[in-house]
């Protein structure tokens, strides 16, 4: 009897061209690696991954890290992705190096976000400008959502937008840099300059959903997460572009829904 094909779903914030080819790469090599057919899908958005997972339409998903916070009471396991070490990213608020921007002068600038529900393209740095005294609806002119971290930093050297927030894998002005070159290249990243890098926060993650039966969990986790070793299969860890994966503590994820809560409306249309 043929196993029945595990459902994957992407996000869309590396770039949608760049997500559709990892998940072509997945299809093809981990179907092998694991052992089961696997077809990959690319979300619209974030807020479509929580859909799916609360109506347990795939049983596996590339989550970010405000998904995880919203669906972790629907899922079976998550498990951090790990970068350099670490299985904690932040987020840079960013700027054209020639325009001279600072926090404090902010007002009347234009920002464009990654999504509604991004962490490190949006609320974390939207938190880090609250606590600062900085209300962003009350100080940008205008403030749009653009998709993808590619998007918003194209935004940005375009002079569409002023600023733009972006993931990045560590608190060190190398660390901003390495972000900025990955989704702007290395010509863009050096226009651009960070004004500000937030607290931490939990890595996305690779989450088992309640789709999957208690015995394919089992069986699926010893074979991605062997015990007492970080998950090494080849071609998850290139997709996801990690070293390899730590399983979440319960509720780790639940700081981030304060968050989430309230800062969509917050934002004008």
């Amino acid at each position: 009897m043929l196993a029945a094909v595990l459902r994957l779903l992407m996000p869309p914030s590396v770039g949608v061209a760049r997500a559709k080819a990892r998940g072509e790469l997945l299809e093809s090599s981990l179907s092998i690696e694991m052992g089961e057919p696997l077809a990959v899908e690319v979300a619209e958005d974030y807020q479509s991954i929580v859909r799916a997972v609360r109506e347990a339409r795939v049983e596996l998903v590339w989550a970010p890290s405000a998904a995880c916070a919203e669906i972790e009471d629907d899922t079976r396991a998550i498990w951090k992705t790990v970068r350099e070490g670490r299985s904690e990213y932040r987020s840079a608020l960013v700027a054209r190096a020639d325009a001279r921007l600072a926090l404090e002068r902010l007002n009347g600038k234009r920002a464009a976000w990654v999504d509604a529900l991004s962490i490190g393209g949006y609320l974390l740095v939207r938190q880090h400008l609250v606590d600062r005294g900085i209300d962003p609806g009350l100080t940008f002119a205008e403030e749009r959502f653009l998709g993808t971290h590619p998007a918003a930093l194209e935004a940005v050297l375009d002079d569409r937008a002023d600023v733009a927030a972006v993931s990045v894998p560590g608190p060190e002005h190398e660390h901003v840099m390495q972000a900025l070159a990955l989704h702007a290249g290395r010509a863009g990243a050096m226009r651009l300059t960070p004004l500000a890098v937030t607290d931490a926060a939990p890595n996305d993650a690779l989450v088992l959903t309640r789709a999957l039966e208690l015995p394919r969990v089992k069986a699926l986790t010893a074979r991605v997460f062997p015990r007492g070793a970080r998950g090494k299969l080849a071609s998850l860890c290139l997709a996801m572009e990690c070293e390899g994966f730590d399983v979440a503590t319960p509720g780790e994820y639940a700081r981030l829904r304060a968050l989430t809560a309230g800062a969509r409306r917050s934002v004008r249309p």
